[in-house]
């Protein structure tokens, strides 16, 4: 389009020099210059009547652009003559406003920078695009983006200035930029690990999921996610991709390290943009695996050691019967040939007897007499003992921690812990090595116990095994505190030894750990609970009783075998005894005597009344009756994790007859 006055020669285009948008407007508006011919369209031309002044034909000009606040500034005196009504509309003057309204009276531009701006456009004819704020009439504060041009009309220079109103733009640029910073921080606060995939690669994840993967965000960022999973979960992730699954589940992560750990995952797909995004979140379930593996093993032992409690006190009945019959047919004059037969079958059942004994110790069973123990005065006790033990070919190494704390422990159970840790540590390290056993004060804190099942955080004193030798692989390391598993050879080893180190430290309240690597040697860490209340220290051994006596005795047994031997032991020790199965007939035969009866020695579980309940309604009857429980079994209602409740006499099966005559008269003797 050209545009030409009426002479022909052409016209001088005000809007040359000004923004692009104004230029598009120009070439809309159907007015014409003054004497100009318009032309609107290739086959006609429309002339129209001319306005009365150039500032007219501008006015309507501008008033014609709906959009964009447009409005005209003299430089001289920085008056506004003309504006459109997306001015007014803008700014909210009026027609009226119009005859006093000055750029300074809205723009919220200093003096000195308006100044700047007049120079800037008469020197280079415009002002470039920017963003400026304005005031509207009723004071509140807007930004717009503002261009300005000049020309010359009739020997008057103007200035036209388009402003198109930004606030709501950027009020929602600011708010999408709070949003996506509010998505940042929920995203780095997060717990899991957090990452937005696209066709199967990273393109955002947050320091979470790096740390996860021992790496980098910005490494992170364009990888693919295979790279990042398990050779054996692989087949999985892609299936659960290719799904859209959004189901949690678990699978294998490869860290950048090379390592493998387990994490559950969960996805979602987006489209955001126009773009298929899936947003997936990961949590490290490591500790949990950990925690959950422990909790089925401690379950496991737990069974375990039910059933070995079990078949421990029937068989103590049995061995009671074995032990006592051929002690009492020592007794008695015998050929060599029948006594050599007699010690065998001793022999074979005190063995039996030290089985049934490790059971009890896994079981955490046995009976217990817990003292203050100075762990470095234990170890250095049997430090001789352990040397003997393990031979020439291994060194011996005792590091002694001082001011270790004292521990409530029956000192010959954890000697029988180290010993049988000793022996482990020899039959690893067959052509020889270093054996170090070393004692420490630790607090194992809330996060320990956490990570580790059945441990009971706060002070401990630590005795630390460690021997050179071969070491385990996992999978045996896994089970070593089974009872009757081993990897010896047959003949060389029961499996009892580790099962019942496992059963004595669990029995003292405490914990023990194997780390072990095959090549690297084995560690056994054992935590003992410092004692937080005042024990008492070892007795001096006290003389042994007499076996005999006179008082009247009454048994109370429903093993039919153990009872009649115990009367027959009893009897020959010069005891008047009575006997009965039935705890029912027992409360008749006391009142059948009279209450002459001088002691009860009564089994602890029997099916129809417990041995306890039987002696607490006899006491009624007859306060200064002497009462001795006998059992196979210890955790019952007189033994509780494995010490006698005060007060209390007690004799464990198996016994023989110098057991239970001597503890007979130390009742009776108070």
């Amino acid at each position: 389009m050209e545009l030409r006055r009426s002479g022909g020669t052409p016209w001088p285009d005000p809007f040359g020099k000004i923004c692009a948008s104004c230029v598009r407007a120009r070439a809309l508006l159907n007015f014409p210059f003054p004497g100009a011919v318009l032309l609107t369209d290739s086959r006609k031309a429309l002339r129209l009547a001319e306005p009365q002044s150039y500032l007219e034909f501008m006015g309507a000009a501008v008033m014609s652009l709906a959009t964009d606040a447009v409005f005209l500034v003299d430089p001289e005196t920085l008056r506004v003559p003309v504006a459109n009504a997306a001015f007014t509309r803008t700014f909210g003057y009026g027609p009226e406003d119009l005859r006093s309204l000055g750029i300074r009276d809205f723009a919220l531009t200093d003096p000195a920078t308006i100044e700047a701006n007049l120079r800037a456009i008469a020197a280079s004819g415009e002002l470039p695009l920017g963003v400026r704020r304005y005031r509207r009439k009723d004071g509140t504060i807007i930004e717009m983006e503002t261009r300005a041009g000049s020309t010359v009309v009739e020997g008057r220079t103007l200035y036209c200035v388009v402003a198109r109103d930004i606030t709501e733009r950027r009020q929602a640029e600011q708010s999408l930029r709070d949003s996506e910073e509010r998505f940042r921080k929920l995203a780095e606060a997060a717990f899991e690990g957090i990452a937005i995939t696209e066709g199967g690669r990273i393109i955002e994840a947050n320091a979470q999921l790096a740390a996860l993967l021992g790496t980098t965000v910005a490494e992170l960022i364009g990888q693919s996610v295979a790279a990042f999973v398990a050779p054996s979960s692989r087949a999985l992730v892609e299936e659960r991709i290719r799904s859209g699954s959004e189901q949690a589940y678990e699978h294998l992560v490869l860290r950048a390290d090379g390592s493998v750990f387990p994490v559950e995952a969960q996805a979602k797909a987006l489209r955001i943009g126009g773009r298929s995004l899936r947003v997936t979140a990961i949590r490290d379930v490591s500790q949990r695996k950990s925690l959950e593996e422990q909790l089925n093993t401690a379950r496991h032992m737990e069974s375990v050691g039910r059933l070995a409690g079990g078949v421990a006190h029937d068989f103590n009945n049995l061995l009671t019967v074995v032990l006592s019959v051929t002690r009492l047919l020592e007794m008695t004059p015998r050929s060599a040939a029948e006594r050599e037969d007699l010690e065998q079958i001793r022999g074979a059942a005190e063995r039996a007897a030290s089985l049934t004994g490790q059971l009890l110790a896994f079981a955490r069973r046995q009976i217990v007499e817990p003292r203050a123990v100075d762990l470095n005065q234990l170890v250095s006790s049997v430090h001789a003992l352990l040397e003997r033990v393990i031979g020439e070919h291994i060194e011996l190494r005792i590091v002694l921690s001082p001011g270790l704390a004292t521990v409530n422990a029956d000192p010959g159970q954890v000697e029988q812990v180290l010993m049988n840790l000793a022996l482990n540590a020899r039959d690893a390290m067959p052509a020889g090595g270093t054996l170090t056993i070393e004692t420490a004060n630790t607090v194992l804190d809330e996060a320990y116990a956490a990570e580790h099942a059945d441990v009971r955080p706060g002070p401990h004193a630590m005795v630390t095994v460690t021997d050179t030798g071969e070491g385990m692989p996992p999978e045996v390391g896994s089970r070593i505190f089974e009872p009757f598993f081993t990897t010896k050879a047959p003949g060389q080893g029961t499996g009892l030894g580790l099962a019942t180190s496992y059963g004595i430290v669990k029995q003292h309240g405490g914990s023990i750990w194997v780390y072990s690597e095959v090549g690297h040697g084995t560690t056994f860490k054992l935590y003992f609970p410092v004692a937080t209340a005042a024990v008492p220290s070892a007795e001096e051994p006290r003389p042994r009783a007499s076996r005999g006596g006179r008082e009247t005795v009454l048994v109370v047994e429903d093993e039919v075998g153990i009872r009649r031997v115990a009367v027959r032991i009893l009897e020959m020790s010069g005891y008047r005894v009575y006997e009965t199965g039935d705890p029912e007939r027992a409360l008749e035969l006391f009142d059948e005597l009279g209450g002459t009866i001088d002691l009860l020695v009564a089994d602890v579980v029997m099916a129809k009344m417990s041995g306890r309940e039987l002696a607490e309604r006899l006491l009624q009857k007859k306060p200064s009756l002497r009462v001795l429980y006998t059992s196979g079994y210890t955790e019952d209602t007189i033994v509780h994790h494995g010490v006698v409740d005060p007060g209390i006499h007690f004799l464990a099966k198996p016994y023989g007859p110098e057991e239970l005559t001597v503890r007979v008269r130390e009742v009776l003797d108070g």
